[in-house]
């Protein structure tokens, strides 16, 4: 249906054009270079613009560090917890019965299970909790050891590109997804360290007597190779896709350009159903892979913390280690094991919501931002912006006419 509304709307307009109508499009065409207008615009002029560009930024930041790290770690690692209520019916007063029951009398009680909803299933729940437990830059907790987690990471990622291109695969994807697993790997404490900052009360101790040892640290390794291989897959399989289907070819937009000026729906149809397999795998991907993956990664290093050391969430330890000795050899792959089935269906759920929301709000502030940016804009040339615009669609039309 596109390509006939945009073939009658060419038909339209060069049926249209009178010489007296293209007289009046070359004429607005030059209107903005007779104009005498400066396209340059002072440093004092887009110093709101670029203030508010540098607040929106920040906001956004904000909402993908707080929603997308630390709820989301909370939410990760937070077990279904039950409570007991336990009920005792009491027998039917009267005045002939004592007051007090005899001991041999059978007494009726009811135990009731009731399943408590999670303290993360609330956005704003839970950042109450953060809010009460760490004061009001809770928010932001762990912010120094991701950052200084990420420089390590693209440093040690860049060596390990650098070596595995030039020794072994060659430059290109390859080399760098291998770069970048194997910077996971070996900075898995370092990864652990901020999940422990970010899911534990404040407490007085330095980052350095927070490390977990080398020694115990051993069953994060498995987990933090196979999330780093599950990112990676999420990306590259989508885009492979995409190559052998020729998405990525740049004749593309030429061939579906020309498919729709042919009014060739077929191609059309098969260019939308390429397009849709591409984006349904990376989001199978994410959701069966790299979700679990993440989850598995967050709750093995909670369940490293220390005895001393409680979540901010209930987190059943022993539910998720059992019998399973951690200095044992193979105890790695068993916890991963445990903890990869342990990410039921109301765990995904309730984070595929928290990660929605965090979507929703960062649309919320960019399209605010864009509109404030908008109108800072027109109030700095709006009279500049009118008659450039009307320039450039003469100019677009002109060349629709001469097609």
């Amino acid at each position: 249906m596109l390509n006939h509304i945009v073939k009658r709307g060419v038909a339209h307009l060069q049926a249209a054009a009178s010489p007296e109508y293209i007289a009046k499009l070359e004429a607005d065409r030059d209107l903005f270079g007779n104009s005498g207008y400066d396209l340059e615009v002072s440093q004092s002029q887009m110093l709101p613009v670029i203030i508010t560009s540098v607040v929106m930024f920040l906001i956004l930041s904000l909402i993908r560090y707080t929603v997308g790290n630390v709820v989301l770690s909370l939410a990760m690692i937070e077990s279904p917890g039950t409570a007991a209520v336990i009920e005792q019916k009491l027998p039917a007063y009267s005045d002939e019965e004592p007051l007090v029951a005899e001991s041999d009398v059978d007494v009726e009680i009811t135990l009731s299970v009731i399943n408590r909803k999670p303290v993360t299933a609330s956005l704003c729940g839970t950042l109450r909790l953060l809010r009460s437990a760490g004061g009001f830059f809770s928010c932001v907790r762990g912010m120094g050891v991701y950052v200084l987690y990420s420089v390590l990471h693209m440093i040690v990622n860049g060596l390990f590109s650098r070596f595995f291109g030039t020794l072994i695969l060659g430059p290109g994807i390859a080399a760098n997804a291998v770069g970048s697993i194997g910077a996971s790997v070996m900075l898995a404490r370092v990864h652990m360290l901020w999940t422990h900052i970010m899911i534990t009360h404040p407490t007085s101790k330095s980052h350095y007597k927070r490390f977990v040892p080398r020694a115990e640290s051993k069953p994060v390794r498995l987990p933090a190779l196979m999330l780093a291989l599950a990112e990676h897959a999420t990306v590259l399989i989508p885009m492979y896709l995409a190559f052998v289907l020729g998405l990525l070819d740049h004749t593309m937009p030429e061939r579906m350009l020309k498919a729709a000026q042919e009014d060739d729906c077929k191609s059309l149809i098969l260019f939308c159903a390429h397009l849709l397999l591409v984006f349904s795998s990376g989001i199978i991907l994410a959701v069966f892979l790299l979700l679990p993956a993440s989850i598995a990664l967050t709750r093995i290093e909670a369940a490293l913390l220390p005895a001393e050391t409680p979540a901010l969430v209930p987190f059943d330890r022993a539910a998720l280690v059992g019998d399973i000795d951690l200095t044992a050899c193979g105890a790695s792959r068993a916890l991963f094991k445990a903890a990869w089935r342990s990410a039921d269906r109301a765990s995904c759920i309730r984070i595929v919501k928290l990660y929605l929301k965090m979507v929703a709000a960062q649309t919320a502030v960019a399209l605010a931002g864009v509109g404030l940016v908008a109108v800072e804009v027109y109030a700095i040339g709006g009279e500049r912006l009118k008659v450039l615009m009307t320039s450039a669609k003469a100019a677009l039309e002109l060349e629709v006419i001469q097609a």
